[in-house]
């Protein structure tokens, strides 16, 4: 069947399915709460089974299929998990159950948790069905009142542990800026997953596959669910599937997701599908807590959880996705109806507002490099978690549009990918029916309007550039099947670059990869004397570690592993103890001209860090400059599989009295404090006749110190835009 012709049959499916839509509407909804722990409820197109004592959908079938779309074999209280929330920072209290159902249109029923002196919130997690749906619309409330105890929300998700014989790929699309496309994963048999093999488990949730039986197409050494994450920027779906069916993740709206377009989520366990609202996954601190007594109602949600077949219609992976996506693209018309969802906080589309903004300097011709984003007021985006957010790519010309906006006061951030700074400005207020209108100018954030003298990297706030930041293979991942029993034509999708086993590979390889000096990293980032310029970001670390955890190593610490798996790490020789043996001082050479020299009577240094787990030191010429990191913004990417966490900026600044003579060597060495180390972006080295400090750029958004100030960035503030 040619595209076309396969096109021209979907449109006419779609339009006979609007043209039934009145009877399908119609189908009946029934609810049978006759027993507590087994709730029956029906809406023509799927039959499940809800446990009111837990909240956990424990079984799942579609109208006229015998197949269980739930896992049994995992179970709690003798009942499967299923459809369910998994949260952490909620305490526990006195539960209710109840239902409302409004006719045969829909139904949504409810698990509630009450507060207490223990426990700091009200929660209630909500499952709605549509009459004649293969689908669960979810979300959850969370409610905080005057004589409500502190608390803090912590990670806020559902998990839906679908059948492990149904469903045996994963299927994810556009899941990074640097990894676009579709990327189908063929998934090891559950009992590899899974092995019990005391010499398999080398790193928390990380499992050694050397040795054991994996499917073709999947070719990582390792498996980790922190391989199977997704940033927000374009994340709109993901799902797994079989030979039969598939199931999906579907976000409608992002706007109850928090920190961003540029925070990453977990998005599968094996099979498993997970839709994480807030997490502390490979970017820490996004926690949120709340001061007793505060008045408080955040919806997380609606999000939904489709089920689709293979058909002629529908013959691949890739069509189910579009089918999953194209289910939701008039859902407003529902929840605009759906009285709870509404009365629990949702703003229905009428209400809501719109944005046209003009961002002059922040555009590019790079497709998805610059950013407008809505967030939490004067607030740094990446923080955001108490109201709504939004966030869209401008075109070259800096222009974007936001619509369906809640109404409220925003921060609007602006940052283009490949530039330093970011604008931000704060009390924009969206009103219901209302555009609003903003004009502002972004200006890349250089400290001196010379050339730099040397950069590393590219300020794109990841790490993808340098060594492990992406496969050492330098293939792709296998391309999307063309389902059941059939492969895609070659070329019809985009190939991704396979991310590399980061913190596992990586971190066991670092002594070998940089052997030629005993684990230093030495970069020139000029010609000094004979030796030429490195240009080859390949020799620069994704990391710098100070030491790595024993833990990691198999082999050495799991010798089971040595005879079940054949796998072996040998430490090399001249590290001695790997428990104990510390990274060395990492280095930039570089030499300046006399007219360089003469720009100015400050040395500057900007480093940006995709992600941090330590302290720096920082030293021009044995000139050190400590940034007490640790503890400010901590991130996690490094041993979750990440080439970014939580973006920061830091500027160390000395006098130009410190570098050497012209056409002379000068050493930057870089420490680090902590074992997990720094994650870099990209480094800049400027000289310039003024100072880069706060007061005198008028610039917020950056970590500032010289020998004798230390300024913290200030993220409260408005920044750069005019």
């Amino acid at each position: 069947m040619s595209p076309a012709l396969r096109h021209r049959l979907r449109m006419i499916g779609a339009v006979l399915l609007a043209l039934c839509a009145p009877e399908l509407a119609h189908a009946a909804i029934t609810v049978d709460t006759t027993s507590a722990k087994d709730w029956k409820i029906s809406n023509g197109a799927i039959a499940l089974d809800w446990n009111s004592t837990n909240g956990h959908i424990y079984s799942i079938h579609l109208v006229g299929y015998p197949d269980e779309f739930i896992d049994v074999t995992n179970t709690s209280g003798g009942q499967p998990k299923g459809l369910y929330m998994d949260n952490t920072g909620l305490g526990s209290g006195a539960t209710t159950a109840n239902y409302f159902q409004d006719g045969d249109r829909y139904v949504d029923w409810w698990f509630t948790t009450a507060s207490n002196p223990g426990n700091a919130f009200t929660y209630s997690q909500h499952f709605v069905l549509v009459g004649n749906d293969p689908g669960v619309h979810v979300y959850f409330v969370v409610n905080h009142g005057p004589n409500d105890i502190a608390g803090s929300l912590g990670q806020i998700q559902f998990v839906f542990r679908v059948s492990l014989a149904l469903f045996t790929n994963t299927y994810a699309v556009d899941s990074g800026l640097g990894n676009p496309g579709a990327a189908a994963v063929p998934l090891p048999d559950p009992s590899v997953m899974g092995t019990t093999d005391p010499g398999r488990q080398v790193q928390d949730a990380t499992v050694d596959l050397h040795g054991l039986p994996l499917p073709p197409g999947f070719r990582r050494p390792f498996y980790t669910k922190y391989d199977y994450s997704s940033y927000e920027y374009l994340h709109r779906a993901h799902g797994v599937y079989g030979s039969r069916f598939a199931a999906w993740t579907v976000i409608p709206n992002r706007e109850s997701l928090t920190g961003g377009p540029s925070k990453q989520d977990l998005i599968f366990t094996n099979n498993i599908l997970i839709m994480e609202c807030q997490s502390n996954h490979l970017d820490n601190g996004t926690s949120f807590p709340v001061a007793a007594g505060a008045v408080l109602n955040r919806l997380y949600g609606p999000y939904y959880f489709r089920i689709n077949t293979f058909d002629s219609l529908h013959p691949t992976a890739a069509s189910l996705y579009q089918e999953a996506l194209d289910s939701v693209a008039s859902i407003d018309t529902f929840y605009d109806a759906e009285s709870i969802l509404l009365q629990s906080g949702y703003v229905a589309s009428t209400a809501r507002g719109a944005v046209q903004a003009l961002v002059r300097g922040a555009g590019s011709p790079t497709p998805n490099a610059a950013w407008v984003v809505l967030a939490d007021n004067m607030t740094d985006f990446q923080y955001s978690t108490v109201g709504r957010q939004y966030w869209a790519t401008t075109n070259r010309d800096g222009a974007v549009s936001l619509g369906g906006v809640g109404p409220g006061t925003y921060r609007v951030s602006a940052y283009v990918l490949g530039q330093w700074g970011e604008l931000r400005r704060d009390n924009v207020t969206i009103g219901a029916g209302q555009t609003r209108f903003l004009s502002a100018t972004f200006t890349p954030e250089n400290f001196g309007s010379a050339p730099s003298v040397w950069t590393i990297g590219t300020p794109d706030r990841s790490a993808h550039e340098f060594l492990h930041g992406q496969t050492r293979l330098g293939d792709s991942v296998s391309r999307p099947s063309g389902g059941p029993g059939r492969r895609a034509p070659s070329g019809r999708y985009r190939r991704n670059s396979l991310q590399d086993d980061r913190e596992y590979w990586g971190n066991w390889n670092y002594w070998t990869d940089f052997a030629a000096h005993k684990g230093a990293v030495i970069y020139y980032a000029t010609a000094v004397g004979a030796i030429p310029a490195t240009n080859d970001l390949s020799q620069w670390n994704y990391v710098q570690w100070h030491r790595f955890n024993p833990g990691l190593y198999a082999g050495i610490y799991n010798p089971a592993d040595d005879t079940t798996g054949g796998y072996k790490y040998i430490c090399p020789a001249y590290v001695g103890d790997c428990t104990a043996a510390s990274v060395p001082d990492w280095q930039v050479h570089f030499t300046t001209t006399a007219a360089q020299q003469a720009q100015g009577q400050h040395v500057v240094l900007s480093v940006a860090l995709a992600t941090t787990e330590a302290s720096m030191t920082v030293s021009l010429n044995g000139d050190p400059l400590v940034w007490h990191g640790f503890g400010i913004k901590n991130a996690d990417a490094q041993v979750r599989s990440g080439l970014s966490g939580t973006y920061q900026w830091v500027v160390f600044e000395w006098n130009t009295s410190q570098l050497n003579s012209v056409g002379a060597d000068n050493i930057i060495t870089f420490s680090v404090n902590r074992d997990q180390g720094v994650m870099y972006d990209a480094l800049r080295m400027e000289i310039t006749n003024t100072s880069a400090a706060h007061e005198v750029t008028g610039w917020y958004d950056y970590e500032y110190l010289n020998s004798s100030t230390y300024e913290s960035a200030k993220d409260a503030l408005s920044n750069n835009g005019q």
